[in-house]
């Protein structure tokens, strides 16, 4: 079972990093382009202001869940430094539990609410591409964050020694 979670874990991390790298270097590409027309040719692009926005916002949600495999999300060590070993992996164990049932609520929030975006076939103003779209970067990254949450349980749960989230 180890070595299937480790699999998924590397997978996930190839797509993470991947997607990521891509979808901001169409960022930068179009942002430039953007640049070079305006100040270049005197004529502005029209659809990379928008496209620029909701590729952000695709690499966000999937560059967060790449966060949850790093342990780089804010989190109040208060109680960490005066727990012991085992009260700190209780902690964790909980902390994940709750993450779990926190991405669980935005998917089964979220998938209704696209499905009315896909109902009402909403397009976005400048390059008319439906917002469903848009939106599903929440919920897909959603669930490669509640993948991660699985993964860190599973690890904390069958190691004795501590497995806290890679550091950054």
């Amino acid at each position: 079972m180890k070595k299937v979670i480790n699999t998924i874990d590397n997978a996930l991390t190839k797509i993470e990093e991947n997607l990521t790298f891509l979808l901001l270097l169409s960022m930068l590409l179009a942002v430039f382009a953007s640049f070079v027309s305006r100040y270049i040719f005197n004529d502005s692009l029209t659809w990379t202001e928008e496209f620029s926005r909701y590729v952000m916002i695709w690499a966000t949600f999937i560059a967060a869940s790449y966060g949850v495999k790093k342990g780089s999300h804010i989190t109040l060590d208060v109680l960490v430094i005066y727990l012991s070993e085992r009260g700190n992996k209780i902690l964790r164990i909980v902390s994940y539990i709750f993450s779990l049932a926190y991405c669980v609520l935005i998917v089964f929030i979220g998938i209704p609410f696209i499905n009315s975006l896909i109902e009402t076939q909403q397009k976005s103003p400048a390059m008319h591409i439906p917002m469903y779209f848009v939106y599903s970067s929440i919920v897909v990254g959603t669930i490669l964050m509640f993948l991660r949450y699985i993964i860190l349980l599973f690890n904390e749960t069958t190691t004795s020694s501590s497995t806290k989230p890679e550091e950054a």
